[in-house]
């Protein structure tokens, strides 16, 4: 299935590195306004008729941290806005889940309502990633994510947000980027640190628009300051390092310390980080970051990953953006940042910097510090303030860990805040750049976004509560809550043990509950005790809406944001003291030595006299007295206030006698006594008051003021009832109204016609109806409920009841709007937004789980055949829908409750990938829940079968090489209950995945719906494809040895599974004994049955015959019905002038189509290492393949041959026609290949000349290895030689043989053309590894491949290999058709052992014929009892084999039972068996004879060889054997009684038909195409030598067994059999017209932009077939091709009015083409295809208009389901279009002219070679200009070598190749001869076995 890929705003980044200019698709989203504007640093927008809002003159206010992807989905349509399926699905918590601008500027009721006067929001507002939810990985800095709304809605929220009093600043990333960029040798790997650098790669077709990497090097490059970790500048160990950088606008990729590296390195390597120490980058940098400023009238930034940017460039940066705030009426706007590192480090970016020496400690001087201060105590002067204070202050937080019981290495500085706070002051800068005095601007907090959430934790709410009080009332800073803290949120997502975060949504939704079990630990911390994370898929609240206004740690947090209203000193107090404490220490495993203090603490808090007054405001200097415990229990505390023991005496900051009273619930009162202590607070002389006994729960704390002071707090709801977003289901029907109690529970008494006056209630409803208040049911009454759970939580003492009326089924709010307290004198001061939902059980807006799959939701009109839906959603506002499992989805549009009709979703995908039935997915959304996760599903007419909620699912993993190997089973079951169901026996462990949609079209797993388990909950986990995460299942060893595997059973309701143990061993136990206990007589029958079967040697008397009785030769590929194809091809040929007139199938050869110059002729490229050219005398032939081309040279008469071929050293090639030379690129250099042309008969050979080709022999044709760098340059070469080929001839189908040639056709995508791939030998497919990312680079640059091409097309595994390239291109462009065997097994066998295949449908057969059976072919062949054995030939046979005898110097017998071996010496044929074998068989028949001559081609040829020659010597006149090529006479042939064939494997066996049509009969193997002559053939069940050996002595023994008639019959079947040529080229026309005829079907389909039409090249009758071949029988020496080739088509001459040249000859069908595009079927469409060229490819020549109207195509061999009659009745048309003539001239044009201005120059020349009687113009002599593709491209003067292209280099991964074993020194050669001193018949086959013998050489 194939996924949806990034659209929208997403596809500006695949074009190269520019300007994102203005462009009014992007108005509305990007900041950059001035349309005017080229540079990026002329870029600007600004807010129209704006006034901006002027910054607050004290930043110390709470602040609201939110995510707004994580926040509220205010608007659902852009939550997938790039298109993709990995940006919003409710079941995953890994992608986005839709939060926006709108859905936070409808929710600051709620954040305002908690105290809030900041927000903050987190991540760049930028485009990122699709999935990219969190925006730290922005691609760009102008355009907005439209994810989350256009400027537009930014505006109106900022606008709303100022309007309340309250202010917003954003994330900066300033010079972190997205991560688009890798670096060589290091793509998956981190980058090390090098001074030099590392050239950078990109990632994919993605570019950066305003910032560019480079590669080249800047010797006068400058760097900036820096500094160490220690706080000091790095010194000239480091400075003399920096000796020039990359001319790069981005850092270099690694992400380690120390600090200085980090600063000029991406960020943890995944991060792309901009050089803004480079002045071009700092300047564009600035701009855009004050356009924010300018266009959204924000209030501050806070700088993402602070510390790497350089510290002076960032004081720059800040003072730039101050500047530009100040210009827009801010004249104290906040620059604060993310500071993670050394507090020293730390110190440098702290306004002006401080190095450890600039220190003040004398806490008053700091303290009172100004602009004015000596400057030498800072680094950088007034006014470039770096930061003004760390945004979620790490240091603190890292404290807060170990003061609140976490073991882990952080606070380093202990957990004293009042020293904390001391150490503070003293190291950092706190001045305000813009008033010149102290001013504090920490921002101090409990979570980021980047850490664990507390009340996961063990306690985490008591101890979050606690970390509350200190950063809040404590701390003087800013305070600062993540949003949901305020309630509780606990819940963790990340999916690494290293980086542990919570981010749940506000909204409602279903993932997060999903995924709530945590099940991962954290390692920083040791023993980290996590206790709710890891039950919260248990927990149904989780997928509530988390809006609720009433929540106890809400209230919390609001009682301490009002207390800093009512007392400044807790707001802006800088003093804190440090009273008395009592305090002991503990060490924790994970502490590294640290202590972590435990017990009691007395701090007080106030203001700085002198420096501070706060009269007038509030409580004015009021100070305030802390008491807090860390312990994990409840401590009664005793103490003695006489001592003089700080720790022994509680001691408080008030006065003796002071009555005191807490801040917090139960708002307790005491009376201290006194101490022995004054500390003058307040210059106050009397004794300090202290307390003898205090007790503290777990994790309490206290704050008190003297009870004068003392000020009652504001009101606020304890508690609603229905609580917030209960789910209530409805008493009456869908459409019915209902009544509600409702209750408000506050903890204050309040005035209860105030909160009926101000209640405000709202409904989303289908009736549109909303409910009302009944006033007569409110009623009002105190209580003393909900009592508190935590400290500082408040009770309920008041509760207000009411009826709700006329509530309708669907989503109802209702506010409480400023309540008063019953005195009138306080208020909530809050809009308290609460909600509840109704309905019945099958409404998804009330009850989504057991709603999501519902069967009366779909259903079909039958009258108009149309689907609809029936949705039952009250509440929602807006629903959309999906037919195709949510591959695509409608648009989002008003839900009315109304039936709704449905379109189908387009979809594609495989017939396994297809589902049975209609299937629907409909989701809703309200602004009320401000969530679309309410989901349904439903099917029509299902009630049959159980819900289901995916279409199927497919388990891969290793077991099934991850679903490539599609042998094996993988769908999952559905059961009854609805199931999925699985059973997986493997080797254990293992690991794998459940897809959903399997494999794709492409023959590769699709990865839109892929699941794994990263964290191991045992929930199926999504992730992004670009996620890090090993998203797998993990499948360990079966508990008990008991099971052999497991049975997966998954829901798809919610993604879990569980394993359960399957399959007993006891069974197969008893099974086992069972089978023993079988007699013992029947297991003996077995064991001969089988053996019989398998291993039996097949004797086969007839050859190859039919049931009916005659002799039946080889059976064709199995392609469309022959004999409806060959009546449809003779009604086509009778209509025309090439009508089949005369008798018997050779009587044609005047009329066929075949002759030359015929329009009909199909022209065909070869391009084959081994050939021969008759004329010359050049023969280069070693194999099977030589002898096919040989035979396709003189029997392919009948078509227009392309011939490409490589010169070889050692041979002399005349000079014919000179072409222009080749260019081709390696590993980036251009290098030059010399071509000329040689035209013989209808044959055009492209000679190709380089050293690289010139290094092979006439012996060694082809390189010797396959996985090193000589053979790749070879092959890269020669393919990309090929690919050139094809562009300078306009041929109609390409042949491929074998690997060599596979990758040629990817040189010319995405143009494809028709191609055939037969596979003589599929053992070799050419292979390189690709194991890592150095390998893969190199391998692409050698071939000069796109990665994107390599990873389609060739990539294998690991391994880029050849052959697959072809396997591939089949499976794309043609179907899977196309590859033959050239035996009617080979195909088979290959399709079977070679996975590569295995994307293909089948691999068919094309049976090579005997080159020497060129008679006419009948089909009529003798009857079985017809076979006469001729006793004249049976008594010549001892004359001939005397003559052999007398040849080889053997003992004269004509009864001798003569062995002949001819052929090469290798493993592949075997000749080590033979030498293994026939000491014993020489033993035990004295009369045989053995015979063996051939070249020596490995070491099993050469080892044979000395083998043999001992032979020779023991059994002197039996044994003849010549290591060596020799001509052979053909009584060899003839005289011998038994031929050997051991091989290996022999894809044909011509030797079988060679030798047995002569009389001598096979004895060998039956693989390929062995075993159909009259014979003994072995299977091969086996490869061992053993199995070998047994199975060859078998057939040995077989035949001399054999009585002498019986073979006597035997030869004289054999010299029947035939193997036709006339039937190979009848297959080959077949094969050829149905891969022309599929290829451009499949082309049509992909609408070919390059696909024009054509006519068909006609597949040939089998009359016509044979006709063709009798004819090129006879064709004459002088026939020439009928198209020249075209090396430079626009040379043609243009001042000569001579006939036409077959260049200007073009039929009317053809506009213009372009160099390099195919004349061939590749380029030819149905007439009612849409062109999509220019219309220059349109116009007329000549006056004769195209032939635009009509089927320009006739397709002559049907599809499976097409009916052959009806090509005949379209044949006229062939004939109209092929009769006429017509005559065009070149079109002269420039490169810009052509529709792709990427191509070469456009020409035109005609597509099926010249027409009738048009007479033949002789290929043009070389051109002195370059073809158009070479044109303004400086020639490359260097030939091809291998020197050439890597000369010294000697680092290449190529090179690094493992040696092969050939025992140059001959070492085990000698040892093995001196052995066979002692060889015989037993030890020949076991000791001295050559194939053993040379394994255990190579291992040694």
């Amino acid at each position: 299935m194939a996924w949806t890929s990034f659209i929208g705003p997403l596809a500006l980044f695949s074009c190269a590195a520019q300007a994102l200019r203005w462009d009014p698709e992007h108005v509305g989203y990007n900041l950059n306004e001035n349309q005017e504007a080229v540079m990026p640093t002329d870029y600007w927008g600004e807010w129209p008729n704006h006034t901006y809002h002027p910054s607050p003159t004290n930043w110390r206010f709470p602040f609201y941290v939110l995510t707004l992807d994580r926040y509220v989905d205010g608007d659902p349509t852009n939550n997938e806005a790039n298109g993709t399926v990995f940006e919003h699905n409710w079941m995953t918590n890994q992608f986005r889940f839709g939060g926006d601008i709108k859905g936070v500027r409808n929710n600051l009721d709620y954040i305002q309502g908690i105290g809030i006067k900041g927000i903050y929001l987190t991540g760049s507002p930028f485009i990122n990633m699709p999935w990219s939810g969190d925006g730290y990985g922005p691609l760009d800095f102008t355009l907005l994510d439209r994810h989350h709304g256009d400027i537009e809605d930014w505006r109106d929220m900022v606008t709303e947000i100022h309007r309340r009093g309250m202010y917003v600043i954003m994330d900066n990333t300033v010079t972190t980027m997205g991560n688009l960029l890798a670096f060589e040798g290091y793509v998956n790997a981190s980058t090390p640190f090098s001074w030099q650098e590392h050239n950078f790669l990109w990632k994919n077709d993605r570019r950066y628009h305003d910032f560019a990497p480079g590669n080249e090097f800047n010797a006068s490059c400058e760097y900036p300051r820096m500094w160490n970790q220690d706080g000091y500048p790095v010194g000239p160990e480091i400075i003399s390092q920096q000796n020039g950088c990359k001319s790069s606008e981005y850092d270099q990729g690694t992400g380690a310390y120390p600090a200085w590296q980090s600063q000029l390195s991406t960020f943890a390597s995944v991060q792309d980080r901009l050089r803004e120490w480079r002045n071009d980058v700092f300047d564009k940098i600035k701009v855009m970051s004050c356009i924010q400023i300018a266009m959204f009238d924000i209030d501050g930034f806070r700088v993402d990953k602070a510390l790497q940017v350089t510290p002076d460039r960032l004081a720059e940066f800040s003072a730039w953006q101050r500047q530009c705030a100040r210009q827009h009426g801010k004249e104290n706007f906040l620059m604060v940042g993310e500071i993670v590192g050394d507090p020293k480090l730390a110190s440098i970016y702290v306004g002006r910097g401080k190095q450890p020496n600039m220190v003040e400690s004398n806490v008053t001087k700091a303290l009172t510090a100004t602009n004015l201060t000596n400057s030498s105590s800072y680094i950088r002067d007034f006014g470039m303030s770096a930061l003004d204070g760390a945004a979620f202050h790490y240091d603190i937080y890292g404290a807060m860990t170990r003061f609140l019981g976490l073991d882990g290495p952080w606070g380093a500085f202990g957990v004293d805040w009042v020293e904390q706070w001391t150490r503070l002051v003293s190291n950092n800068d706190m001045v305000n750049a813009e008033t010149g005095v102290m001013d504090p601007r920490h921002m101090f907090g409990m979570t980021g976004q980047d850490v664990f959430r507390w009340p996961a934790l063990a306690n985490g709410t008591q101890r979050q509560i606690l970390g509350f009080f200190i950063t809040i009332l404590e701390l003087p800073g800013i305070p600062m809550i993540l949003y949901g803290e305020e309630q509780a949120f606990y819940i963790l997502e990340n999916l690494a043990n290293d980086y542990v975060f919570g981010r749940t949504p506000m909204a409602s939704q279903r993932a997060w509950q999903l995924h709530g079990c945590y099940n991962l630990s954290e390692t920083v911390y040791v023993d980290i005790p996590f206790n709710s994370s890891g039950y919260g898929c248990h927990d149904d609240s989780v997928s509530l809406d988390h809006r609720d206004a009433s929540h106890p740690v809400r209230n919390v947090l609001k009682r301490m944001y009002e207390l800093r209203r009512q007392y400044p000193v807790l707001n802006d107090g800088y003093e804190l003291l440090t009273l008395s404490n009592r305090t002991y220490n503990i060490y924790l495993p994970g502490g590294n030595g640290l202590a972590s203090p435990h017990g009691i603490w007395s701090v007080y808090r106030g203001r700085t006299k002198g420096v501070q007054d706060f009269a007038g405001i509030g409580q004015g200097n009021q100070g305030s007295w802390f008491v807090y415990h860390n312990e994990n229990r409840t401590v009664d505390y005793q103490f003695d206030c006489g001592s003089k023991d700080h720790s022994e005496a509680l001691i408080s900051a008030f006065p003796a006698g002071t009555v005191v009273k807490s801040l917090f619930y139960p708002y307790e009162e005491y009376t201290l006594e006194a101490s022995t202590f004054s500390y003058g607070i307040e210059d106050s002389t009397e004794l300090n008051g202290c307390l003898p006994a205090l007790s503290l729960a777990p994790w309490e704390y206290k704050a008190f003021v003297p009870k004068a002071k003392w000020l009652t707090p504001a009101p606020t709801i304890t508690r609603v009832i229905p609580g917030h977003d209960t789910r209530l289901e409805s008493s009456v029907d869908r459409d019915g109204q209902e009544t509600v109690p409702i209750q408000i529970r506050f903890s204050s008494e309040m005035d209860c016609s105030s909160i009926a006056d101000n209640l405000i209630i709202d409904s989303t409803t289908a009736t549109r109806q909303v409910a009302q208040l009944n006033q007569t049911s409110v009623s009002c009454m105190l209580a003393d409920a909900d009592a508190p759970k935590n400290t500082g939580e408040m009770p309920t003492t008041f509760i207000f009841n009411a009826d709700l009326i006329g509530v309708s089924n669907g989503v109802h709010t209702f506010t409480v709007n400023n309540a008063t307290t019953k005195d009138g004198l306080l208020y909530t001061n809050a809009r308290d937004r609460f909600m509840f939902r109704i309905g019945q059980s099958d409404n998804p807006m009330v009850f989504p789980l057991s709603s999501n799959y519902t069967r009366n939701l779909l259903s079909k009109n039958e009258s108009t055949g149309d689907l609809y839906i029936s949705p039952n959603a009250a509440g929602a506002d807006k629903m959309r829908y999906s037919t195709n499992w949510g591959s695509s989805f409608s648009d989002w549009f008003d839900y009315t409750g109304a039936n709704v009709t449905i379109r189908k979703q387009g979809w594609r995908g495989t017939a396994h990938q297809e589902w049975e039935g209609d299937h629907v997915v409909v989701h809703y959304w309200s602004a009320a829940t401000g969530s679309s996760e309410h989901v349904q599903h439903a099917d029509l007419n299902w009630d049959k079968h159980p819900p289901r909620r995916w279409p199927h699912a497919f388990a891969e993993g290793t077991w099934n090489s991850w679903g490539y190997d599609s042998g094996l089973p993988n769908q999952l079951r559905q059961e009854e209950s609805g199931l999925w169901k699985f059973d997986l026996v493997a080797e254990w462990p293992t690991e794998g995945q459940m897809n959903v949609w399997g494999i794709n079209e492409d023959g590769v797993p699709d990865k839109s719906m892929a699941f794994g388990d990263v964290d191991g909950d045992r929930v199926l986990d999504w992730v992004p494809p670009d996620s890090l995460a090993a998203n797998v299942i993990k499948f360990p060893q079966p508990i008990s040895r008991r099971y052999l595997g497991y049975r997966v059973t998954v829901n798809d309701g919610n993604y879990s599974y569980f394993l359960q143990s399957m399959g007993y061993t006891w069974v197969q136990v008893v099974v086992a004994m069972l089978l023993a206990l079988v007699p013992l007589a029947t297991g003996a029958l077995c064991c001969v049955l089988f053996m019989a079967f398998f291993y039996k040697v097949k004797f086969n008397q007839m050859g190859m015959i039919d049931e009916k009785g005659g002799l039946l030769p080889y059976t064709a590929t199995k392609l469309p019905d022959r004999e409806a194809l060959r009546r449809s091809v003779a009604n086509l040929f009778s209509q025309s002038r090439l009508s089949m007139t005369g008798t018997g199938a050779g009587g044609l050869n005047a009329a066929i189509a075949a002759e030359t110059g015929s329009p009909d002729r199909r022209k065909v490229l070869i391009a084959t290492m081994e050939y021969e050219i008759e004329d010359w005398d050049i023969k280069i032939k070693i194999g099977g393949l030589g002898v096919m081309a040989s035979l396709m040279g003189k029997n392919l008469g009948h078509q227009d041959l392309i011939w490409v071929v490589p010169c070889v050293g050692g041979v002399n090639y005349p000079i014919d026609r000179v072409a222009q030379p080749m260019e081709i690129v390696i590993m980036g250099k251009s290098y030059r290949i010399e071509v000329q042309y040689h035209v013989l008969r209808n044959i055009t050979f492209v000679l190709l000349d380089a050293p690289v080709f010139r290094r092979q022999t006439k012996a060694e044709p082809y390189p010797p290895r396959m996985d090193d760098l000589d053979s790749a340059v070879y092959y890269s070469a020669w393919n990309a030689c090929i690919a050139e080929a094809l562009k300078r001839f306009p041929v109609d189908l390409y042949h491929i043989n074998d690997y060599h040639g596979a990758v040629a056709p990817l040189h010319l995508l995405p143009r494809t053309i028709p191609v055939c791939l037969s596979l003589h030998n599929a053992e070799f497919q050419g292979l390189w590894p690709v194991r890592t990312s150095e390998e893969f680079e190199e391998i692409c640059q050698v071939y000069n491949l796109d990665k994107d091409v390599v990873r389609e097309y060739v990539q294998f595994g690991q391994v880029f290999n050849l052959l697959h390239a072809g396997a591939s291109y089949l499976r794309k462009h043609q179907k899977g058709f196309g590859a033959v065997g050239v035996s009617k097994k080979y195909g088979k066998r290959s399709f079977a052992r070679y996975p590569i295949f295995w994307g293909l449908s089948n691999i068919g057969s094309l049976p090579n014929p005997d080159p020497t059976d060129t008679g006419d072919w009948d089909k009529m062949m003798p009857k079985k009892d017809g076979v006469i054995i001729d006793p004249a030939v049976e008594e010549g046979r001892g004359d001939l084999r005397i003559a052999a005898q007398k040849w080889a110097g053997l003992k004269v017998d004509p009864n001798a039972q003569l062995f002949v071996f001819v052929g090469r010496w290798s493993q592949q044929k075997g000749i080590d068996l033979i030498a293994d074998v026939f000491f014993s068989i020489l033993e035990e028949y004295p009369s045989t004879q053995l015979i063996c001559v051939g070249p020596v081609i490995d070491l099993y040829g050469k080892f044979a060889a000395v083998k043999l020659e001992k032979m020779m010597n023991m059994y002197p006149g039996r044994v003849y054997s010549k290591p060596e090529f020799t001509a052979l006479p053909p009584c060899i042939f003839s005289g011998a009684e038994f031929s050997l064939i051991p091989s290996r494997d022999e894809p044909f066996g011509l030797v079988a038909v060679e030798f047995g049509r002569k009389g001598a009969l096979g004895v060998g193997s039956r693989v390929g195409g062995l075993g159909n002559m009259p014979g003994w053939w072995y299977t091969i069940e086996s490869p061992t030598t053993k199995h070998l050996i047994s199975q060859f002595k078998g057939a040995i023994h077989a035949a001399l067994s054999t009585k002498a008639d019986t073979r006597a019959m035997m030869r004289a079947r054999s010299r029947l059999q035939r193997f036709p040529v006339a039937q190979w080229i009848e297959d080959l026309e077949i094969l050829q017209s149905k891969s022309i005829t599929t290829h451009d079907r499949v082309a049509e389909k992909r609408r070919n932009p390059f696909a024009e039409s054509e006519v068909a090249t006609p597949a040939l009758s089998t009359a016509a077939a044979s006709a063709i071949w009798s004819s090129a029988q006879n064709t004459a020496p002088n026939t020439a091709p009928t198209t020249a080739p075209h090396t430079a088509p626009n040379s043609a001459p243009q001042s000569r009015a001579s006939s036409p040249t077959r260049e200007a000859i073009l039929p009317a069908s053809h506009g213009q083409m372009t160099l390099g595009k195919f004349n061939g079927p590749s380029n030819r469409s149905r007439s009612n295809s849409r062109n999509r060229l220019s219309k220059r490819s349109m116009t007329s020549i000549n006056g004769v208009n195209d032939l635009q109207n009509g089927n320009n195509r006739v397709s002559v061999v049907p599809e499976a389901n097409e009916d052959p009659a009806m090509i005949a009745q379209t044949s006229p048309r062939l004939l109209a279009l092929t009769n006429e003539r017509l005559h065009i001239t070149y079109e002269e044009s420039s490169p810009s002219d052509s529709p792709n201005h990427e191509g070469p120059v456009p020409l035109r020349f005609p597509p099926l070679a010249h027409l009738n009687n048009q007479p033949f113009s002789p290929p043009p002599s070389c051109p002195s200009t370059p073809p158009p593709e070479l044109q303004g491209i400086q020639r490359s003067e260097t030939p091809l070598d291998l020197h050439s292209v890597t000369g010294d280099d000697k680092k290449l991964n190529l090179q690094r190749v493992n040696p092969l074993f050939t025992d140059a020194t001959e070492t085990y050669y000698r040892a093995f001869q001196n052995k066979l001193d002692s060889v015989n018949g037993k030890s020949s086959e076991d000791q001295l076995c050559i194939e053993e013998f040379l394994v255990k050489s190579e291992k040694a």
